[in-house]
């Protein structure tokens, strides 16, 4: 159970860290859970989210109220977006999520 909330906590912390930097995002439209997912899973990723959580973790994302634009700075890697308090707030809570929707495939890494 541990070794899940760890990993939970370095997914959020990915996310919180990409848009926690500053400057702007990328475009209106919304990334897809695959494009989240391979992000996720990249080398350049802040914290990498294991591939067997990674789908699952890009569906929460997805469905969260997290802008286009911040899902498409992490996308992206963007390390210079500057989150807005709207996406800040669409963070509380959303670990949880992550712990509740993905705990099977989390706990497998």
């Amino acid at each position: 159970m541990m070794k899940l909330l760890k990993t939970a906590a370095a997914a959020g912390a990915a996310l919180t860290l990409t848009l926690g930097l500053s400057a702007c995002g990328g475009g209106d439209s919304r990334p897809s859970v695959e494009e989240i997912s391979t992000s996720l899973q990249s080398e350049d990723s802040v914290i990498p989210v294991p591939e067997a959580a990674a789908d699952c973790v890009a569906q929460v994302f997805h469905d969260s109220d997290l802008s286009n634009a911040a899902l498409q700075a992490m996308v992206e890697q963007d390390e210079d977006y500057d989150a807005s308090k709207k996406d800040e707030e669409a963070l509380d809570g959303l670990e949880n999520t992550m712990i509740e929707e993905c705990a099977d495939q989390l706990a497998q890494q």
